[in-house]
């Protein structure tokens, strides 16, 4: 469903604002990842101004996730937009592959009192890092360390520094190092986990060998029971207690067909392109509009449509394979095997 085909003649009574943001620093990266969609896009940074332009033009701003394709730190500007954003009383968190952890790196995320940081990993085997990676796992634990020693030095409880894992099939029974490693750090921030994307956007970018990599049914039953380790389940609460971006999102709009962007979140790639969320990537099919040329009001008008297409259990194009709406699709059906199957004969 592209936009010419969310009908305009949907409303309701109300148009919520936009509290929750991700913006986009950069799609470029210094690292290699297979299941990255940034490496297949135009390698570019998000201009300041652009970034002023959200701020002004969405004053209801709680939280910004200052990340998208790319390593965010790339974007030489990153600790000024941080900054403008805690200035003006915005919780601000990041995901980093940790390689950037520079000591003025480190000083200029606790200068700038962003609130969360997570890492992203996979595997807390070194070899295993570098293969699925390109970069070195040490390198990031420095990082990791250096920042984890300015906050004490500096008697400040942020950031809070935890850990992302993408699983892959081949990392199903990793979750148990990384918990080790978040430990022996000393990390604060808990763990926080997604299978491997199933999205057409992101299948279309993998190789042969990272498909192979999507969780199959057994590989979905081995993470279950991964999770269900007592310390991996204390990490995975922690990481919702931190309240880094994606689970304050979704705690703070909880809709009945399981999507919370399109109740109070909005996402800004790096040329300005507003779109519905994180995970839809062609904003000339998907667009909700480009900020300082349409105007706030026009994106939230589609962003308000879309919301009332999915009340009404129509699946836009875009939001195929995504985990926010598969229990809707569940739903659906179980209601068709329903009908199908009648109601249960009466007994005696």
């Amino acid at each position: 469903m592209t936009q010419a085909d969310i009908p305009s003649s949907r409303q309701h009574r109300s148009r919520p604002p936009v509290k929750f943001v991700q913006i986009e620093p950069t799609t470029r990266c210094n690292y290699t990842c297979g299941f990255c969609v940034g490496r297949q896009m135009e390698q570019a940074d998000l201009p300041v101004d652009t970034f002023w332009t959200v701020l002004d033009s969405f004053p209801e701003i709680e939280h910004i996730e200052l990340q998208g394709e790319g390593e965010p730190l790339l974007n030489k500007d990153f600790m000024r937009m941080a900054r403008a954003a805690t200035d003006r009383g915005i919780r601000v968190s990041i995901i980093t592959n940790g390689s950037l952890l520079t000591d003025s790196a480190v000083e200029g995320l606790i200068d700038a009192r962003v609130a969360a940081v997570r890492v992203s990993i996979e595997s807390a085997d070194p070899d295993t890092f570098k293969r699925i990676r390109g970069g070195r796992l040490d390198k990031v634990i420095a990082g990791i360390e250096r920042l984890l020693a300015a906050k004490a030095a500096r008697a400040t409880p942020y950031p809070t520094v935890g850990f992302q894992v993408t699983v892959l099939k081949e990392t199903v029974d990793a979750l148990e190092g990384i918990a080790a490693l978040h430990d022996r750090l000393g990390m604060d921030g808990g763990i926080g986990t997604q299978p491997l994307s199933s999205m057409p956007t992101y299948r279309s970018v993998y190789d042969t060998a990272m498909n192979e990599q999507r969780l199959d049914r057994d590989s979905y039953t081995r993470l279950r029971i991964a999770r269900q380790a007592p310390r991996i389940q204390e990490l995975m609460q922690m990481a919702q207690q931190v309240g880094h971006f994606y689970t304050e999102l979704s705690r703070a709009f909880p809709s009945a067909h399981g999507c919370p962007w399109v109740k109070g979140g909005l996402y800004i790639d790096r040329n300005g392109n507003a779109t519905s969320c994180c995970m839809v990537k062609d904003p000339t099919r998907y667009g909700m509009g480009r900020m300082g040329t349409d105007s706030p009001e026009q994106i939230l008008g589609y962003r308000h449509r879309l919301d009332a297409v999915l009340r009404d259990e129509m699946i836009p194009e875009q939001c195929n394979g995504c985990a926010y709406i598969a229990p809707m699709v569940r739903r659906k059906l179980a209601e068709k095997q329903a009908v199908r199957s009648g109601p249960e004969p009466e007994r005696d």
